[in-house]
């Protein structure tokens, strides 16, 4: 009935009971790793490029014909939910989605305040799925003189909102600052706050590592240990003059240098936090040694000048390819990455460095296609276990306004395996004791809730369609038996035999709940809460 997780905690692997082993060989030989079965790519796909697991006509179709997999993958790139799944790859690289800002909606007369947090943390991320869905090239996420911004956004910020409109519309700021993208977004820079002391000097490694894959906090460097850091001269002069301090500072501060015009005195104050201060833009002068704005030896003057360097910087295309290499793959990538991404770029630069295009590069790779016995197993991210619950069910996990499993304030997002922005900056990627937990609670959920939908409403009936919770084993097998291969070939994309052990244990399991209460339509409630539980619910 449900499969068995269990985890190697010596090996740090894990893996479902069952999956047959990896196969070896006693020679130097190269073993080609199995590939995906047509049901279990066409799940794959679907989760990653659209958030839901397939229906079955899709999944059916695709077996019956899967030469259709290039069709498939350029309609799915095209469906409308395509730019979530870049906002989710580019938030574990941004950080911007968290709960808790300094300036909330109430200091702006707003009311909505989940809706707010929400808001800040996803302009930046609107900016690229904007980029992606318009087919525009990548360079424009930090060239573009233009923002992404809701009705709250629009109410709080110096944006030309349109008057009356809803939902995320393509705007601008109107407080004069400079175009560039992300790079001149409050809500890249609500996120990424600096102090005197540090000089904008945080902000730009975040711009480094988020746009050019390049971490100046995770190189290896060796400084003199007798710098007395709490001595500004002489901190000042270790980094104009210390070799060890010199090597990173001598790309890292002129790249700070930037950020000025969004340094804040308070940032608890709105009308300080909300506006761009151009007045500000020369304080490098007084408090970074004198280093002005310069990308790599190449001077510049405002944010659009280092949008256009950005622009111009191979790595920023490099660091692109590996984005979406690591979050679709959902692993670091290796040396033996490289002839792979070498291609990826290649068909990147080839179609105009559209995402799309690069989407479409990676999951065609055949490393994308490495079935779970040969380590390529995905698991999925509490907002992708919340599409894919909702589109199967209805049911969204929420409460008080704020949806439990996006977000931390009153939500299970970290408890879930998800990324909280500040303290949580990595994903899971295994179980986790806490997230089993999380899924009890969400498949208790959503199966009531579906359960009393199909129930009320069987013409619009979303899982059971084939009985009217009125049916019994004894009389009735045969439809219940198709109900539950269909609940099977839906939630997990794979086919059970009419007479197989999951049926016969699916069956068992509705007995013993009707048993119970003698309530058919409960019986099914348990039934399918058991199934949305199993470890294979988790993973595509």
């Amino acid at each position: 009935m449900v499969s068995l997780l269990w985890l190697a905690g010596c090996a740090g692997e894990w893996k479902i009971a069952g999956e047959p082993p990896v196969p070896t060989t006693s020679d130097t030989t190269a073993v080609a790793p199995a590939e995906l079965a047509s049901g279990e790519l066409l799940l794959r796909l679907s989760m990653d490029l659209r958030g839901v697991r397939p229906t079955v006509d899709e999944i059916l179709a695709f077996e019956a014909d899967p030469s259709t997999l290039e069709a498939v993958v350029d309609s799915w790139l095209r469906d409308p939910r395509y730019g979530s799944r870049v906002r989710a790859v580019y938030a574990d690289a941004f950080l911007t989605r968290q709960d808790y800002w300094y300036v909330t909606a109430s200091d702006y007369g707003l009311e909505d305040e989940p809706g707010f947090a929400v808001a800040v943390g996803e302009e930046p991320l609107q900016i690229v799925s904007t980029v992606a869905e318009q087919d525009l090239p990548y360079t424009e996420v930090v060239t573009g003189d233009w923002t992404m911004a809701n009705e709250i956004l629009g109410a709080a910020w110096p944006l030309d909102y349109p008057e009356g409109a809803e939902g995320w519309q393509q705007v601008s700021y109107t407080d004069g600052r400079p175009t560039a993208g992300v790079l001149t977004t409050n809500g890249f820079w609500w996120r990424y706050m600096s102090s005197f002391s540090n000089a904008n000097r945080g902000r730009a490694n975040a711009v480094s590592r988020a746009l050019l894959c390049t971490d100046y906090l995770s190189k290896p460097i060796e400084f003199d240990r007798n710098v007395n850091i709490l001595d500004g001269d002489a901190l000042q002069d270790a980094l104009a003059n210390n070799p060890g301090c010199v090597a990173c500072h001598y790309s890292l501060d002129p790249l700070a240098a930037y950020f000025w015009g969004f340094f804040y005195y308070d940032y608890t104050s709105p009308s300080e936090t909300t506006s761009y201060h151009a007045e500000r833009e020369s304080l490098w002068d007084d408090y970074a040694g004198g280093v002005g704005p310069a990308y790599y030896g190449d001077p510049g003057f405002t944010l659009t000048d280092l949008g256009r360097q950005l622009a111009d910087d191979p790595r920023l295309t490099s660091c692109a390819v590996e984005r979406v290499w690591e979050g679709l793959l959902q692993r670091e990538t290796t040396l033996e990455d490289t002839e792979s991404l070498l291609a990826r770029r290649a068909d990147f630069e080839a179609g105009g460095l559209t995402l799309r295009s690069l989407w479409r590069s990676v999951v065609l790779d055949p490393a994308y296609r490495v079935a779970p016995s040969e380590g390529g197993r995905r698991m999925v991210s509490p907002e992708l276990l919340a599409s894919s619950v909702e589109d199967l069910t209805g049911f969204r996990f929420e409460y008080a306004g704020y949806d439990m499993l996006t977000t931390d304030t009153y939500g299970l997002r970290t408890l879930a395996g998800g990324v909280d922005g500040q303290f949580v900056t990595s994903p899971a990627r295994a179980p986790t004791a806490t997230l089993v937990l999380v899924q009890q609670r969400l498949a208790e959920g959503a199966a009531h809730h579906v359960v009393a939908a199909d129930r009320a409403d069987r013409e619009s009936a979303r899982l059971f369609t084939e009985i009217g919770f009125t049916e019994m084993p004894g009389t009735d097998r045969e439809l219940m038996v198709r109900q539950l291969q269909l609940l099977h070939l839906r939630l997990f994309a794979t086919h059970v035999e009419a007479d197989g052990p999951e049926v016969e244990a699916n069956l068992a399991l509705w007995e013993d709940l009707y048993a119970v209460e003698h309530d058919p339509a409960a019986a099914w409630e348990g039934v399918l809460a058991v199934l949305l539980r199993d470890p294979l619910f988790l993973t595509y």
